[in-house]
Order: C-alpha cells, then sequence, then structure tokens
C-alpha cells in the first residue's frame, strides 16, 4: 500500500516569519510522488545527511504542488467561474483578501495554500541558508547529482516567488524588509536564470512527468515572469521590454516543443488531489456564474482604475453556454462573451459553435437546487497545466499587438484555436490588419480566459494584469445567491493577518486596500 509521508519543516517563526505547514515526502526512485513507504518520518538530524537531498527536493515538490492545487480552486472565486451557494467552502469564492493558512488539503473545503508555497520556497533556499539548495551549495559534494537537484530547486524556487509576485500586493520573505510585487518577479526571474546555468548544456526530463525538459521548463516560466511583471500601478502591465522578453522566451520553447507544458502533478488522494476537481466536479459546493448581472452599477462605486461605472451585465464574465461565431468572434465589441443556445442578444449566429473548452452540467450538488458544475477534469488525477504552450502562443499574440503586428497577433490565437484537444473552433476571419489595439486586445483576453478556464489561476493573473477591463468587487456588494455571501473584494492578496501584527514593516492592516496602489493611498478601503 503506497503511503504519503509528512515532514514538517523546524524553523521557527523569527527566522522565517511564517508558519511552515508539512511537506510530502517522496523518493524521486519511485514512480509518483505517492510511491513512498518509510518507516518513520525524518527527522532534523536525518535532514543534516547529504543523501536526503534528493528526498528534500521532491518534498518541497510536493508541498508546492499541493499549494498550487488548493489555490487553482480559490482562483475560481476570483476569475468568475463559482458562486458560493452550498454552505460549504463559502469563502472560497468570494474573491478573498487574505489567504488561508494550515497544513496540505487537510479536509474537503480546505483552502489552504499560503504555507505550503511558503514552505516550499523556505525548504529549497532561505536567509540562514539551511535549505537543501543552499547545503548543496555551501556544504554537500554531490556532483552532477548536485547540478540536476540544484536546478530542480531554482526552478520551483522562481514558481514561488512568481506565485507571490504575481497575486499578493505586499511581501516579505524570512523576516526581511518588504518586497513589492514587480521585486518579487525581479527574484523569481534570477532564480530561473540560476536553474539555466545549474542545467548548462545537458538538459534532463523534470521527474514524476513534470516536463520533458528542464530547461524549456525554466525558459517558459521566465515567459510567464516576464509577461506578469507588471509595474505596481493601476493596471498594472509588464512594459514592452519585458513583454518582448517574454514573447522570445515563448519562442525559444516552442521553437523546440511546440506543445510543451509542464504540470503540476496530482494522484488520487487527500493532499495529492486535484483540488480543483475535487471541490467543483465531486462534492459541488458551488454553481457555476453566468453574465453578473447582479452588480446594479448605479449603487456600486465605479473601476477604480478608469472612474467608469462598471457596465451592466459585466463585461468578460458568464462562463454558461459559450459560443463562437463561424467568423471566429468569441466577444462582442463591448466586451460581451458570446453565447450559443441561451436565447439572448449575445447568441451567436448560423454557423455558430459551442465553445467545447468550456464544458458544463446541470445536477444536484451539496445543498439545495440545481447546480451548475464544470466538466474540465476527469479524476482527481487529473495533472493541472503549469505553463504551457497556449500560454505561450498568447503571450506571442499580446507582443505582437503592442508592436501593431495584428496580423501576426491573430495567427497565435488561430494557433491557440486549433489545438486538437478541441476541434472544431473557429479560426478568427473576422479582424484583419485594420482591426485596433483594443479589438486584438478585447481577443486576446477572452481567448485567455476560455483556454484557463480551470487552470490554476492563469486567468486571475490575466485580470490582475487588465483591471481597466477586469471586474472584481472591491469590497463591497454579495453573492446574488440566497445566502448572500459578502464579497471580500480581492484583486491581490494581503499577507496573513497575523504578519501585520508582528512584522513591523507591514502597513497596518485595516488601512489596506485590495491593489497594490494602496501603498501610497487605500483603494476604497
Amino acid at each position: 500500500m503506497r503511503k504519503v509521508i509528512q515532514l514538517r519543516n523546524r524553523n521557527t517563526r523569527a527566522a522565517l516569519g511564517l508558519m511552515l505547514g508539512l511537506a510530502i515526502v517522496a523518493l524521486s526512485a519511485c514512480e509518483s510522488l505517492l510511491d513512498v513507504d518509510l518507516p518513520h518520518l525524518l527527522t532534523d538530524a536525518a535532514l543534516e545527511g547529504e543523501g536526503t537531498a534528493e528526498t528534500q527536493v521532491t518534498s518541497a515538490i510536493a508541498l508546492y504542488e499541493c499549494g498550487h492545487s488548493a489555490f487553482g480552486w480559490v482562483a475560481l472565486g476570483h476569475e468568475d467561474v463559482l458562486e458560493a451557494i452550498a454552505g460549504l467552502g463559502a469563502t472560497a469564492a468570494v474573491y478573498r483578501d487574505t489567504p488561508s493558512t494550515g497544513g496540505c488539503d487537510g479536509s474537503s473545503t480546505d483552502q489552504s495554500h499560503f504555507d505550503q508555497i511558503m514552505g516550499a520556497r523556505a525548504m529549497l533556499s532561505r536567509a540562514d541558508e539551511r535549505g537543501v539548495y543552499d547545503r548543496i551549495q555551501n556544504e554537500w559534494s554531490l556532483g552532477a547529482a548536485g547540478e540536476r537537484l540544484s536546478a530542480i530547486s531554482a526552478i520551483y524556487l522562481a514558481a514561488s516567488y512568481s506565485h507571490f509576485g504575481q497575486f499578493f500586493c505586499e511581501m516579505t520573505f524570512d523576516g526581511g524588509s518588504l518586497v513589492t510585487p514587480p521585486e518579487a518577479m525581479n527574484i523569481a526571474e534570477t532564480w530561473v536564470g540560476t536553474a539555466l546555468v545549474h542545467i548548462g548544456a545537458t538538459d534532463f526530463a523534470m521527474p514524476f512527468g513534470i516536463a520533458n525538459s528542464a530547461a524549456n521548463m525554466a525558459i517558459a516560466l521566465r515567459a510567464q515572469i516576464r509577461w506578469a511583471k507588471g509595474d505596481a500601478t493601476a493596471t498594472g502591465h509588464s512594459s514592452p521590454a519585458d513583454l518582448a522578453a517574454a514573447a522570445q522566451d515563448a519562442a525559444t520553447v516552442l521553437a523546440a516543443d511546440p506543445t510543451f507544458t509542464a504540470w503540476v502533478t496530482r494522484e488520487d488522494g487527500e493532499q495529492r488531489r486535484n483540488k480543483i476537481y475535487y471541490t467543483a466536479q465531486t462534492i459541488i459546493i458551488s454553481s457555476m456564474y453566468d453574465k453578473i448581472d447582479f452588480w446594479q452599477p448605479d449603487i456600486r462605486r465605479p473601476n477604480p482604475v478608469t472612474g467608469v461605472p462598471w457596465a451592466d451585465p459585466i463585461i468578460f464574465t458568464g462562463y454558461r453556454n459559450l459560443g463562437i461565431e463561424a467568423d471566429g468572434r468569441a466577444v462582442n465589441d463591448a466586451g460581451y462573451p458570446l453565447t450559443i443556445g441561451t436565447g439572448t442578444a449575445w447568441d451567436v449566429g448560423a454557423g455558430g459553435v459551442a465553445d467545447t473548452r468550456v464544458q458544463h452540467i446541470s445536477g444536484p450538488g451539496t445543498g439545495a437546487g440545481v447546480f451548475v458544475i464544470p466538466q474540465k477534469y476527469t479524476s482527481n488525477a487529473d495533472d493541472i497545466p503549469m505553463v504551457g504552450w497556449k500560454e505561450l502562443r498568447l503571450i506571442q499574440a499580446e507582443n505582437e499587438n503592442v508592436l501593431g503586428n495584428r496580423l501576426n497577433a491573430i495567427a497565435f490565437v488561430n494557433m491557440v484555436r486549433a489545438d486538437p484537444a478541441t476541434p472544431g473552433l473557429p479560426a478568427v476571419t473576422y479582424l484583419d490588419a485594420t482591426a485596433t489595439f483594443q479589438e486584438v486586445r478585447y481577443l486576446i483576453h477572452e481567448e485567455r480566459r476560455r483556454a484557463f478556464f480551470l487552470e490554476g489561476a492563469r486567468y486571475w493573473s490575466t485580470k490582475i494584469q487588465n483591471t481597466d477591463i477586469s471586474w472584481f468587487p472591491r469590497l463591497e456588494g454579495n453573492t446574488p445567491s440566497i445566502a448572500q455571501y459578502i464579497l471580500q473584494g480581492g484583486v491581490r492578496l494581503l499577507f496573513p493577518g497575523d504578519e501585520y501584527s508582528l512584522n513591523p514593516d507591514f502597513l497596518n492592516l485595516d488601512q489596506r486596500g485590495t491593489g497594490c496602489v494602496a501603498r501610497q493611498a487605500p483603494l476604497e478601503g
């Protein structure tokens, strides 16, 4: 029988500035992260030996993956996918502004992700230089094996810092000073460079089927990092130079492997299960949103970026019955996603088809009434894309649009449409070289929304980069369900609340808004 073994990192909160969660320990000699059968928990003394290096690196991967899986579920609220209507796990779908803390997947509705991702980072490298990467570099002599483990460690350090840079408003590491999102992204990018140095001229496959190339995984992550780097302003867009560099990284990976994907691996059983599938499709505690028309823009605050009242319904929302016109149009000029078979003004015309990337059914859930249930994954063991070819193509498309090369941008979108996993999606023909920047921007934004459906917060990151057109409730309003859950309004997340009382570098929590401009002045807080 396969067992999941847990290891608690014993560094103190004073040293780390956080409470580490439990790490799932596994041996890379096994076929999967569940194939572990150890007689006892590893002790601090055991971890002193260089023979545990591979186990420690694998543990950090497993811990990161557990956090990523849980975060992907929480993201579905911020991505306007799921509405809490059943009572269980309700706060996962109300645009949280602080993260859940605690151990890895401790219950069916456990939303904890902060400790896992921060803990994985600290297991690998931290200020006291007692992480496994630090010790490989400074204490242990592992030769070629050490270079391989160092490369893998650096990749997951990059992924961890990128997570905080993309989704948090401000942060600190190992009790240090305050770090802004762009600064965290710069740290992440540096770790990618470190990984590539360790990989050198001899590439290798990542363990457990995560990716077929460590080098491509590192470069693909760097593309994602550069695209999402932002400048912590209201709209948060990366600079043209960063976007161009991201597109170049995307081109490098895709030239080597046009269908490259790096995965967050999942398997049956608690702590290794696909949390998105489990909560959204198995225990079914939330229902999918249609177009968001409950916001009442006449009595709500306007978009704080543009100062203009939100449209009614909210643009770029609604995941039910999505369609694509025969000419490839998926969103109209005002930003409303097109549908099929709804009998509304947004329905596609003759020749239009259903968008098979966003499938759902209606049925019973945990609670009264009929639930609209997404049908993205097929089991708890389905892996979750971490970064892949579709995202890389859309990064290329966005860069071409910024450069004014509209036809090139459209061509990259059409490569995504031609995904053999979802055949029959019409190519984009309604736009040509005379298209405007905004028309192509809307095309790409909606394509990301649909292509990344239930894919681990990639659309949440997209929304953060486009807050002038992407809706967040921003600390007001309720869900339209009978329960009327209060929408917390998180755009980016704050660190856990106790960090604000324990670390003097943080500003007072009561003065915080939900976006990084609130560093200077509270945003609707």
